[in-house]
């Protein structure tokens, strides 16, 4: 009988085959080859629930990464106008006030002591000159104060006001003299100061120009250093917000985006609406944070640049107009110095408007009259004069500052041409010479000085609104950055996380 052998089982298939009864195993044969080791599962073969989950993690990461930057660039742009608008720009005009509160100081000094006895006209006599006086020194003395509150304990601003406060008090002591000592001479007529009391005059003016004011102007010019760099780096933060708002936004959109590409594609179902969602309010926040940034960027360089520096340039023309019109009142009170204050008023008139080299007192009004002239016939030609005015009409940004500014250039003009005729009287009538100089008169010095004055400051205001203005646009703009990306990120990630849990439940 013929025995069949049982076809092999299912388990059997991968045995080898039996060899032939009676052959033996040769010791030189090769062995079989060994089974391939099996390969490790890559993270894309992992389970599809897995998948989810990393995917799920990275989006939510990349939002969290997004919002932390995007609030950190705001809460850094943000702080650069609170610091620049409320700290530092009042710090940096206290400066100035303080430079035209001595200057306007040492003026009225002058006037007391060249007024003399006896009142020229309304408000033109020494009890008004000497209230004047004492408004500056307060003036003057709170500034310091607030100087010396910002400078702290130490450090080179710290040592700067101390020299300030020192040189002012030995200046307001010899003031203090020269006052004491002319009250006894009330009668005298206006103009004619004695020898001794004129000496004195000099000394304390001298010690204003060579100590207090190089002092005050040391303070100033530290401040406004540290503004311009302060401004440097915080609009460059603000600039730098923009590209970093968007880095991180396109990484959160590539996290969103993939996963859903992935997701649509592993799961074979259509677009998940809540990833869309979170990806479309993701792309809306970066956006609008890049505008925002760009917008707010913006304002702080209108807010320096455009407005502020024009409000330094003319506050500085300010106090150097107070200086010059002193020396006509110097030139009166210390004929001795005459020389020294003609030179002193010219260097001051082409620190305000210069027309060009080589013009002396007698030349200035014709070089200034040809180079205003060629502006107001074509004022879209370039400004040819320097100064601050030359820095202040290339600097025309707001609404109204030209006509302003012009404004300023033609009372500048009379002023200048009425301490002409000053001079003239001073040569023949001493008297009628300074009550031409302090007479409000619109036809006078001091009317003509007054409205200069008053056509100055109104372009400073303009200018001086234009940067409120810009700080608080730019504050307002980054109002809603405070919260908004927070609150942007856990919406997004709720919209992630709540569109694919219904995914990950059919693998339960």
């Amino acid at each position: 009988m013929t025995v069949v052998a049982p076809p092999p089982t299912s388990q059997d298939t991968t045995q080898p085959a039996p060899r032939p009864v009676g052959h033996q195993a040769s010791h030189s044969a090769p062995h079989s080859a060994p089974h391939p080791a099996p390969r490790p599962a890559t993270w894309w073969r992992r389970p599809t629930p897995w998948l989810m989950k990393a995917f799920t993690a990275a989006a939510v990461a990349a939002s969290v990464l997004f919002a932390v930057i995007a609030a950190l660039a705001a809460s850094n742009v943000r702080s650069g106008f609170d610091a620049i608008g409320t700290t530092e720009e009042p710090q940096v005009s206290a400066g100035n006030d303080l430079i035209y509160a001595l200057n306007d100081m040492d003026a009225n000094l002058a006037n007391i002591l060249m007024v003399g006895g006896k009142a020229l006209g309304p408000g033109v006599d020494r009890a008004a000159f000497t209230k004047l006086f004492e408004a500056d020194r307060a003036e003057a003395d709170h500034d310091l104060q607030l100087a010396a509150l910002h400078a702290g304990a130490g450090g080179t601003g710290a040592q700067q006001v101390g020299n300030a406060l020192n040189a002012l008090g030995d200046y307001e002591a010899l003031a203090a003299q020269v006052m004491y000592v002319d009250t006894g001479s009330a009668a005298r007529p206006a103009g004619e100061l004695p020898q001794a009391e004129s000496a004195q005059f000099a000394q304390a003016t001298d010690l204003m120009r060579s100590a207090v004011l190089p002092a005050a102007q040391a303070v100033a010019q530290t401040n406004g250093a540290a503004l311009e760099s302060s401004y440097q780096n915080r609009h460059g933060l603000a600039q730098q917000a923009v590209w970093w708002i968007v880095l991180t936004g396109v990484v959160a959109l590539a996290a969103l985006v993939g996963f859903e590409l992935w997701l649509t594609r592993r799961t074979r179902r259509t677009l998940n609406p809540a990833l869309i969602g979170a990806t479309f309010l993701t792309l809306v926040v970066m956006v609008w944070g890049a505008v925002s940034m760009s917008s707010a960027a913006e304002h702080l360089r209108a807010a320096k640049k455009d407005a502020y520096d024009s409000v330094a340039a003319l506050s500085a023309a300010k106090a150097e107009s107070t200086d010059a019109n002193a020396d006509e009142s110097r030139l009166v009170v210390d004929p001795s110095h005459g020389p020294q204050y003609q030179a002193s008023f010219l260097a001051k008139s082409r620190a305000l408007l210069d027309p060009g080299p080589n013009v002396t007192l007698d030349t200035y009004d014709a070089a200034v009259r040809t180079d205003l002239d060629a502006y107001f016939n074509d004022p879209a030609h370039p400004v040819g004069f320097g100064g601050y005015f030359g820095t202040e009409m290339k600097n025309i940004t707001f609404p109204g500052e030209r006509a302003a500014a012009e404004q300023m250039l033609r009372t500048y003009q009379t002023y200048e041409l009425d301490d002409r005729v000053f001079r003239q009287k001073l040569a023949t009538d001493v008297p009628e010479a300074v009550r031409f100089d302090t007479s409000p008169a619109a036809s006078d010095s001091d009317g003509a000085f007054t409205a200069y004055a008053a056509a100055v400051q109104n372009v400073i205001d303009i200018n001086a609104k234009a940067f409120t203005t810009n700080i608080d646009a730019g504050q307002e703009e980054l109002a809603l950055w405070r919260w908004l990306p927070l609150a942007a990120c856990l919406l997004a990630i709720g919209c992630a996380v709540g569109g694919v849990r219904p995914r990950l439940a059919e693998y339960r």
